[in-house]
């Protein structure tokens, strides 16, 4: 009965909650169906992972804050989110991809929303001053965008305790 009602969850309520802008209780949704569904790949995960969600969103929220100080004196106004990768989505891009955990680059993550082009490259210019930037992970979908349109700015840096946070700047 729980496996039936966890691939229900998994197949209906979650995709809905995603739909209708509830990331936070699809994300929960969906870290329950995996815990039921494959509770040895989800022990894995929380093992490796160590931390509780608190506890890294805390962490997001302290990588954040120097970026804001730094932003306030440019007089830019930006919009920033951060997340830490849910247990779901980590086993789901391990499996799509072919990767191993220690391949994932994107467990922590912060978006940066502003109005304008040229107030994307600043805020890349004070991310890399305040944390050193993972040369090989930089991509600028501004400078050439995809061709569905998306145009943003990602880079991968160490934060303290040399974690790594990709952070995309849109």
């Amino acid at each position: 009965k729980q496996r039936r009602i966890a691939i229900e969850t998994r197949d209906v309520y979650a995709p809905l909650a995603h739909r209708l802008g509830m990331n936070r209780l699809k994300t929960e949704l969906e870290d329950m169906v995996l815990k039921t569904l494959e509770p040895n790949e989800y022990r894995d995960l929380h093992k490796k992972i160590r931390a509780t969600r608190r506890q890294r969103e805390k962490y997001i929220d302290e990588f954040v804050k120097p970026i804001n100080s730094e932003i306030s004196v440019f007089n830019i106004q930006a919009e920033i989110k951060g997340r830490a990768k849910n247990y779901y989505s980590i086993l789901g891009k391990m499996q799509k991809r072919n990767k191993k955990f220690e391949e994932l680059f994107d467990l922590f993550a912060i978006r940066v929303v502003v109005d304008k082009i040229e107030e994307c490259y600043a805020i890349l210019g004070v991310v890399h001053q305040l944390y050193t930037p993972l040369q090989e992970r930089f991509k600028d979908y501004i400078a050439t965008p995809k061709s569905n349109g998306y145009q943003s700015i990602h880079t991968t840096v160490f934060g303290k305790q040399g974690k790594m946070v990709e952070v995309q700047i849109r």
